[in-house]
């Protein structure tokens, strides 16, 4: 028996047919395993599974709800009504829905989950979404014209969990709907890490509404050209944010290039507030919890 472990890009081995380093001990050419007790056999499968396990785990980035929207070909409120058998050998199924508000795009009767529609073990990237499930999809268009969606996608399933969170971007997503913001962009764009800091001055402030969106436009070098509100705090804070967000620094990657965008390139950023909980006070963050 081999087992092969990777770890760190290393691999580790444990294979019967290796013998004992030490040709003095009395396991020569005993397999390790067979040495040990059987609950110890059975902590060390049990081991080696949940580790591979934590290794090959798909891991992905939160999107930020401006992020998915922006480079998102469809966004709608609906519900899966039923799935079908994935195609041949791949993991992508096909799912029938039925849309109960759409957001933008065009409107879907049917989009591909990437998974199993059996709800069987895939790959650490599968998913399956039962029918009946109502969500918020954020789905791709892919060179085949499917309309995809999969762990990455940023989808939200609309239920008893997190309920704030989910007012709060059907209230985002509305909002875009009535301001006609459809635009698609897939540049993946990347703030300095410096915006947190100059946000800290809000702490503890009090604001009756949630987020404030706005939007940049870049040169092609990713200067920033301008800075407009598109929802914001109706309060004077609102132009103290733009000038902040002004003087932040942006990287950008696309398709293998980095740092380089169509002139006028357009990005959508949110700044969230969040009330007072406890002793930790009130505060901004560019951060979507």
């Amino acid at each position: 028996m081999l087992i092969l472990v990777k770890s760190f890009g290393r691999c580790l081995f444990a294979n019967s047919d290796f013998p004992a380093e030490n040709p003095r001990t009395q396991t020569r050419n005993v397999p390790y395993t067979k040495t040990l007790p059987p609950i110890m056999k059975k902590i060390l499968q049990i081991s080696i599974f949940l580790f591979s396990i934590g290794v090959f785990a798909c891991t992905c980035d939160d999107p930020k709800i401006t992020e998915k929207y922006i480079e998102s070909d469809f966004v709608a409120k609906a519900t899966i009504v039923k799935n079908y058998k994935n195609e041949n050998s791949r993991e992508l199924y096909k799912a029938d829905i039925i849309i109960s508000e759409i957001f933008k795009g065009e409107k879907l009767k049917s989009i591909y989950v990437a998974g199993r529609s059996d709800g069987g073990m895939g790959s650490s990237c599968a998913i399956f979404i039962p029918e009946n499930t109502e969500l918020i999809i954020y789905a791709r268009k892919n060179k085949d014209g499917k309309y995809s969606i999969g762990m990455c996608s940023g989808l939200l399933y609309l239920n008893n969990r997190n309920a704030k969170r989910q007012k709060r971007e059907l209230d985002i997503l509305k909002m875009f709907k009535s301001k006609n913001i459809d635009f698609t962009d897939k540049i993946n764009y990347r703030e300095k890490a410096k915006l947190h800091k100059d946000l800290e001055q809000f702490k503890g402030i009090e604001l009756k509404k949630n987020y404030g969106i706005y939007e940049i436009t870049f040169e092609s070098d990713l200067k920033i050209k301008n800075v407009t509100e598109i929802s914001g705090f109706e309060n004077p804070i609102d132009q103290k944010l733009i000038e902040i967000i002004k003087k932040t620094e942006w990287s950008s990657f696309d398709k293998g290039i980095k740092d380089k965008v169509p002139d006028n390139s357009k990005l959508l950023i949110g700044i969230y507030y969040y009330e007072k909980e406890k002793e930790n006070p009130s505060f901004l963050s560019q951060w979507y919890l």
